[in-house]
């Protein structure tokens, strides 16, 4: 994709009015609702989760589908790539005799805008004034904010030529295996363990710190052998035929049916959506495991209709 050097032509690539993209930009503030995210078992605040207005949002998804999507990502990158998935994510670290997870520390928030700015001035070699604009447009308080639909793109690009391109040559080379899914880094091999200091080195020069240690009881930095049961992105990949999902995962959702039986009838139909939706993506790798959640699904919803009356 040739670089947009002027606000006129990138106002024509996204079909939005100049003055319209001002206004939007000039009043960011105003187009997020920030909420937070709990985690559901200790109720701490895991993230800050930040919404764009419906309009930001429209103009987000076309800066998305008109100009970053344009731009080529490397093999090792997968997450927010259309085509790709957690499997395909997975898949090169099937049979492998160590794996090893990486993670990116406040991945969003320590994408700051400046960075964003310089990619797409420096690197991209778009015009001042439309790096800036489209800086405004996508960050929010100096950073890239979760939720906005160009903040995986923005992300995906800066790490693309820095990070992944370097990192995959580097493993090949060494007959090991990386991929970059979002914030989750993983690296396969013999011996990928090199590989440790070098990521974290490329991390850094995009001012972005890697997890050393185990942060709440959670080791962010996982070396595994074949020995045990070796996860990349949620499934499994000790075998060398096709990445599976975990049994802790299944176990998870088997608990989650049981407890169908005391669901609110309030709460039932949206318990149910999301059960199938996760029985469905166990189908898509295991479908005898999602033939029996289904048939245990149903069993739980035949006792809860013949459930005794509670006495009043």
């Amino acid at each position: 994709m040739k670089p947009i050097l002027s606000l006129r032509d990138l106002s024509f690539r996204l079909g939005v009015p100049l003055e319209d993209l001002r206004v939007v930009a000039r009043e960011i503030k105003t187009h997020y609702r920030v909420w937070p995210l709990f985690d559901k078992k200790n109720l701490n605040i895991v993230r800050q989760i930040t919404s764009p207005s419906p309009k930001l949002k429209d103009l987000q998804r076309r800066v998305n589908a008109r100009i970053l999507s344009k731009l080529s990502l490397p093999d090792s990158t997968h997450g927010g790539v259309p085509t790709r998935s957690t499997r395909s994510n997975a898949a090169p670290h099937l049979g492998q005799p160590c794996v090893i997870n990486l993670d990116v520390r406040k991945f969003y928030p320590n994408i700051r805008h400046y960075v964003v700015y310089r990619m797409l001035k420096n690197e991209l070699g778009f015009g001042r004034d439309v790096a800036s604009l489209l800086t405004r447009l996508m960050t929010l308080g100096s950073e890239i904010p979760q939720g906005a639909p160009t903040s995986t793109a923005i992300a995906n690009i800066l790490l693309a030529e820095r990070v992944d391109k370097p990192l995959s040559a580097l493993a090949k080379g060494m007959g090991c295996q990386y991929t970059r899914f979002v914030d989750d880094i993983t690296l396969s091999g013999p011996n990928p363990r090199p590989l440790i200091n070098t990521t974290a080195r490329r991390l850094s020069a995009r001012r972005l710190p890697m997890y050393r240690r185990t942060t709440s009881g959670k080791p962010k930095q996982k070396i595994t052998p074949n020995s045990r049961a070796q996860a990349v992105t949620g499934l499994l990949v000790n075998s060398g035929k096709a990445p599976s999902v975990s049994r802790e995962r299944r176990d998870d959702i088997r608990a989650a049916i049981y407890a169908v039986r005391k669901t609110p009838s309030r709460e039932l139909t949206s318990t149910l959506a999301s059960l199938r939706g996760q029985i469905a993506y166990v189908r898509a790798f295991n479908p005898g495991s999602a033939r029996r959640l289904e048939k245990y699904l149903d069993a739980m919803l035949a006792r809860r209709a013949v459930a005794p009356a509670p006495i009043l």
